[in-house]
């Protein structure tokens, strides 16, 4: 029998509590293996690999190069399934970046997270480990996924690209579109149906950036923006020149554009002075009827990003700017792995 690879990176699962702080050990990764052992039995057999440790709300760009060079070198043809341990700061950032970077995976790979460490009664990070294990017993097409329990009892399966930040009253993760992918239930894996998910079959012929060579290095960034009433983007100091901006927009595909410190036109304007290419989202479509605000800002020559989450958009730019790709526009517009919801 195959035997499931766990990938450890510390968070809240990894961690402990020492003297009333919560941070990351060498060793506390291990303890959920031992706990999955002591509550469900040794069926189950596990390789481990454990290319750093540390809270997910210190990952950088130098450690997401790491962790995608060694899920790149994973030889997924050992395994049933892979499952990789997360902390839940940043769980929605990486769980995009990996799903379109390893969308074409024979093998599922699911990703996990926690809300308290596995000593707290409260924790639902062995649960959702069981559940990840369960989903690959499940023989669910590969592909990127990633798990969290809901404060009800719930367990969604999310596309791993529609995952979106917890909110910080409840620590529960959203999905963008509402919907997600499906549900774990006693064990068994149920479908969600629904116009905005890709049928089982579309996910099994997924082709992710299999064609693409070589893994990202995350050497050159992107600066993401989200608006806000009073956003002076006079506080912004383009000097280091980032290899593209993301301006995450309002619902309504709008920012500001009156009054010269709070205008977006003029950052724009400032942009193209130095040549940065600047990418919007999210647009439900850039066709028809739009807000005045909105044809301004389209009018300035930005290249829009439809339907997807601002995790998922800005994961998308870093990939493909650290990446050995021509027509980067054109990347940017192709639904790598289900980050773009049909209109």
């Amino acid at each position: 029998m195959k035997r499931i690879l766990v990938v450890l990176t510390g968070g809240t699962i990894g961690s402990q509590i020492q003297n009333e702080s919560m941070d990351v050990t060498n060793t506390s990764p291990y303890r959920l293996l031992e706990m999955y052992r002591k509550t469900y039995g040794t069926e189950d057999q596990f390789d481990v690999l454990q290319p750093f440790s540390v809270l997910s709300e210190n990952m950088t760009p130098g450690l997401l190069g790491t962790l995608c060079r060694a899920m790149c070198e994973i030889d997924y043809e050992k395994y049933r399934g892979v499952i990789l341990a997360h902390g839940s700061d940043t769980l929605a950032y990486t769980s995009a970046l990996l799903g379109m970077l390893l969308g074409h995976a024979p093998v599922p790979v699911v990703l996990i997270a926690a809300n308290y460490p596995l000593e707290d009664e409260r924790s639902n990070g062995l649960p959702n480990f069981r559940s990840a294990v369960e989903l690959i017993h499940n023989e669910i097409t590969g592909g990127v996924y990633t798990i969290y329990q809901k404060r009800d009892g719930h367990m969604p399966v999310y596309l791993s690209t529609r995952l979106t930040e917890a909110d910080a009253y409840c620590d529960q993760f959203g999905c963008f579109g509402k919907t997600p992918l499906g549900e774990m239930k006693k064990g068994r894996f149920v479908f969600e149906e629904g116009s905005i998910n890709p049928s089982m079959e579309e996910l099994g012929q997924a082709d992710g950036l299999r064609k693409l060579a070589g893994c990202p290095e995350f050497n050159k960034q992107v600066l993401m923006l989200r608006p806000y009433p009073g956003l002076s983007y006079d506080y912004i100091d383009l000097e280091k020149r980032p290899a593209a901006v993301l301006h995450y927009l309002y619902h309504s595909a709008t920012a500001c554009t009156k009054e010269e410190e709070y205008s977006f036109l003029r950052f724009l304007e400032r942009c193209h002075k130095r040549e940065i290419p600047v990418y919007t989202a999210s647009y439900k479509g850039t066709e028809g009827r739009l807000y005045v605000t909105a044809r301004e800002i389209m009018e300035m020559g930005v290249t829009p990003m439809v339907n997807i989450s601002a995790e998922a958009a800005y994961m998308k730019l870093m990939l493909l700017y650290n990446m050995e790709l021509k027509d980067l526009k054109g990347w940017a517009a192709r639904n790598i792995y289900f980050e773009n919801l049909p209109g």
